[in-house]
């Protein structure tokens, strides 16, 4: 297995639609989706990873990194991490671990201070991957608008 961690693109869609409807349960409307990737994609603060397979051409993980700035402290962009999800059948080879070092990596390169996420209470799962590539557990909140 060869992974391949880069930017997606429009062309992506049919296979990030199903991919990330793993996360959300549902699928997304590909006209809009085409139109928020478009504009993700001129936002340099913005970076939609996807994990690639080089053998058979599959996305195997995706990720959204957002760095956004912060006036407190030492005033360092913060680095947002959503939307989150490897393949089923590709968890537990590393792809997540890849993903994160690709988009941290990317986070130093923007200065970011730290890295946020937030992990739905039931994903028990992710919660162990998170602590095991050394991201702390803190409470958080969440309102839906």
């Amino acid at each position: 297995m060869n992974i391949r961690y880069r930017k997606a693109k429009i062309d992506d869609i049919p296979k990030l639609n199903p991919l990330l409807s793993q996360l959300s349960e549902t699928m997304a409307n590909p006209a809009e989706m085409a139109r928020k990737m478009e504009k993700l994609d001129r936002n340099e603060d913005c970076f939609l990873l996807v994990a690639e397979d080089t053998e058979n051409g599959a996305l195997c993980g995706s990720l959204l990194g957002v760095a956004f700035e912060d006036i407190c402290d030492t005033c360092r962009p913060i680095l947002l991490v959503e939307n989150v999800v490897t393949d089923k059948a590709y968890r537990g080879r590393g792809i997540g671990r890849g993903m994160f070092e690709f988009i941290e990596n990317w986070g130093r390169e923007k200065e970011c201070h730290y890295c946020i996420l937030v992990s739905g209470m039931n994903r028990t799962g992710a919660h162990k991957f998170y602590d095991a590539i050394g991201y702390s557990e803190v409470k958080g909140f969440k309102k839906y608008l």
